[in-house]
C-alpha cells in the first residue's frame, strides 16, 4: 500500500482479508481514498470503507461569560472565589468540582440550572453578563472564541539608506480568549480541556527604538480538564481582578463652577473586586441531524434574571481591566 496511514486503517478494519495485491491512495484534501485491487475484492472494499466514513461526533458548547462585581461588605478572604464561599452565599447551586485547578482557578458543577446560578450570584454583588457566544466543535478538535479587539502594536522598526522608516507590526488578541477541547469517552462522559486567557493593555510602554514605544499587556491564563455529563454546566472562577475608578461627588451647579467648584466637588479613589466566571454546557450531536432537535430555547441561550444582570459594552469592560491606566470616572450628583 502506498500510503501507510491509509494501509494501517484499511488493515485494522478488516482488509487483510482482502486477496490479491491492494493499493490505497489517500487524499486529504478531497477526503477521499482511492483503492486499486481486484474486482473480486470490491464489495468487502466497499464494507470495509462504509465502515470507516463514520461522522466525527460534534459537541455544540454553550459558554456564558459573566462579571461579578462584589459588594464592599463581602470579605472573600483567603477564598478567592465566590465558587469557594459557604452555603450561606449561594445556596446549593454550585459544588466544588475536584481540587483548584492552579493560578487560583475554581471550577464548580452547577447543581441547578444556569438562571438559578445567576440568580445566587446577583446575591453577593452585581453581575454583568459579557456575552454568551456558542461553539460548535467536532470531537478532539479545538475550538477557540475571543471576545475582545485586535490591538495593533510596532514590534520592530529599522531606518533604510534613503531615510525611509520602516515598521513592523503585529496584532495581538485582547479580551477574553477561550480554547476548547472536546472528547467523548465510550461511557458517554463530555471531557473538556479548558484554557481561559484574559488580557488587557496596561496603560504602560516599553520603549523597542528612540521613537517608538510598545504596549504591555497584563495577562492572566489558565488550563484544566473536566468531565461530566451532556447536558452539565460547569463554571469556571478564581479569574480575579481589583479594579480602581474614581467616583466625583458634587453639589449640582455649583461643582461645576471653573476653580471655585473645587470647594462643592470631591473625589474618591474607590476599589472594587471583580471575578471572571465562564459558564460551560456541552451538548453531544452523535449525527449531523441531531444538532436540528436542538429546541429553539437552547440555541437562543439561557434566560437572564429580571434586573440580575446590567449589559455592559465590552469596550467598558476592556477599559475597566486595564491595570496602571487612568481610573473611568464616575459621576453621581
Amino acid at each position: 500500500m502506498s500510503n501507510p496511514a491509509a494501509a494501517a486503517a484499511l488493515d485494522a478494519a478488516g482488509g487483510s482479508s482482502l486477496e490479491g495485491q491492494v493499493y490505497v491512495v489517500a487524499n486529504s484534501d478531497t477526503n477521499s481514498l482511492m483503492v486499486m485491487t481486484a474486482s473480486k475484492n470490491f464489495d468487502r472494499v466497499k464494507e470495509i470503507i462504509d465502515d470507516l466514513d463514520r461522522p466525527l461526533p460534534q459537541v455544540l458548547i454553550k459558554v456564558l461569560i459573566a462579571e461579578v462585581t462584589y459588594d464592599r461588605s463581602l470579605d472573600l478572604g483567603t477564598e478567592f472565589s465566590i465558587l469557594n464561599l459557604g452555603a450561606d452565599a449561594k445556596g446549593s447551586v454550585f459544588t466544588k468540582f475536584g481540587v483548584d485547578q492552579g493560578a487560583g482557578m475554581v471550577v464548580s458543577l452547577v447543581e441547578k440550572d444556569v438562571t438559578a446560578a445567576l440568580t445566587a450570584l446577583q446575591k453577593v454583588g452585581k453581575l454583568d453578563v459579557l456575552s454568551r457566544p456558542y461553539i460548535l466543535g467536532s470531537e478532539n478538535q479545538r475550538a477557540q472564541i475571543t471576545v475582545g479587539q485586535r490591538v495593533p502594536f510596532i514590534t520592530n522598526t529599522r531606518t533604510t539608506e534613503t531615510g525611509q522608516t520602516i515598521n513592523t507590526i503585529q496584532y495581538q488578541d485582547v479580551g477574553i480568549i477561550l480554547n476548547v477541547t472536546p472528547k467523548i469517552n465510550p461511557e458517554g462522559l463530555v471531557i473538556l480541556d479548558v484554557s481561559p486567557e484574559i488580557s488587557a493593555l496596561t496603560g504602560t510602554t516599553v520603549p523597542i527604538s528612540e521613537t517608538v514605544n510598545a504596549p504591555v499587556f497584563a495577562k492572566r491564563s489558565a488550563t484544566s480538564r473536566v468531565a461530566i455529563q451532556d447536558g452539565q454546566t460547569i463554571v469556571i472562577g478564581g479569574l480575579m481582578e481589583d479594579r480602581k475608578t474614581e467616583e466625583v461627588k458634587k453639589v449640582p451647579l455649583l461643582g461645576d463652577i471653573p476653580l471655585l467648584g473645587l470647594l462643592f466637588r470631591k473625589t474618591a479613589t474607590n476599589t472594587t473586586k471583580t471575578e471572571l466566571l465562564i459558564f460551560l454546557t456541552p451538548h453531544v450531536a452523535k449525527q449531523p441531524g441531531d444538532l436540528q432537535e436542538f429546541s429553539a430555547g437552547t440555541l437562543e441561550g439561557t434566560s437572564i434574571v429580571n434586573k440580575a444582570v446590567t449589559p455592559g459594552a465590552f469596550e467598558k469592560h476592556l477599559k475597566g481591566m486595564e491595570r496602571g491606566g487612568p481610573a473611568a470616572p464616575a459621576v453621581n450628583p
